[in-house]
């Protein structure tokens, strides 16, 4: 499999894509102009199905439309609801680590990862990695949980920052916790100047930077510095739509209103 990566898809090499244009369009009984217009011409599907040119991401949306099919399954050859019970499953490890078990969510997200790792689902894969990272900070093993989001970050690499924000997060918040406070912010402060800098203004990575930053900066007694984080977040909040990311954006915020004895706003915060 090649390197191309199309949202967390690992796409086939581009013969192996052309193969199974060529199949879908022949059972589909249309010609290679039918597939094409209005978008495309006939040559280029010629020499798709021919293996001489990687679909953009664009063509692949068209030809899996007219072609009855995903994307996914068009890129890979996956069956999509592969990748949906996996899926599925990282939320069912999900809400057993909720309940406090650690140890058997750990196993869940091992079995998880090992099984997106041999589909090649990338996506699903990093999701195992930052569960397990979550595990091992929930047992306190720092150094553990740090390699785990370090391995998402990896497996993420080419991939836009705001995808790799969760796991960078969970790495600043393991050095937190082993007392690598300033480390912690470094990590934090140059995403959130990175992600400033490009314009890939993207709330939810901003939130999640943001509300991460609470923490390390109240205990190094940056109280401004926390402050100035929580109404950053707070700002950002209405825009994004995971409320269970806005839940925890509050509850960190609440820790620095509290810190200020601005009661009254952190019981809002918290409400």
């Amino acid at each position: 499999m090649a390197e191309n990566s199309t949202h967390g898809i690992r796409a086939d090499e581009p013969a192996d894509i052309g193969r199974r244009v060529l199949r879908l369009r022949t059972e589909k009984g249309l010609t290679q102009r039918q597939l094409a217009e209005p978008a495309y011409t006939a040559a280029y599907v010629s020499t798709l199905e021919a293996g001489r040119v990687r679909p953009s991401e664009n063509a692949l949306r068209h030809l899996a439309e007219r072609l009855g099919t995903t994307v996914e399954e068009l890129a890979t050859g996956r069956p999509p609801h592969l990748a949906t019970g996996l899926r599925m499953r990282l939320t069912d490890a999900r809400r057993t680590l909720a309940t406090g078990a650690a140890q058997d969510a750990a196993e869940q997200f091992r079995a998880l990862r090992d099984e997106a790792a041999g589909l090649t689902l990338v996506t699903e894969q990093s999701a195992a990695l930052l569960g397990l990272g979550d595990c091992a900070l929930e047992t306190g093993d720092l150094v553990e949980a740090r390699d785990h989001f370090a391995a998402a970050e990896q497996l993420l690499a080419d991939e836009p920052l705001p995808r790799r924000v969760p796991a960078l997060r969970g790495r600043a918040t393991a050095h937190l916790l082993a007392g690598e406070l300033r480390y912690a912010c470094y990590l934090l402060e140059t995403a959130v100047d990175e992600l400033n800098a490009s314009g890939m203004h993207d709330p939810d990575a901003l939130l999640l930077l943001y509300t991460a930053s609470i923490a390390p900066y109240m205990d190094m007694g940056a109280h401004a510095r926390a402050v100035h984080a929580a109404e950053l977040a707070l700002a950002l909040a209405p825009k994004v739509d995971d409320p269970a990311l806005v839940a925890g954006m509050h509850r960190g915020v609440a820790r620095t209103l509290i810190a200020e004895g601005r009661i009254a706003e952190a019981d809002a915060s918290l409400a």
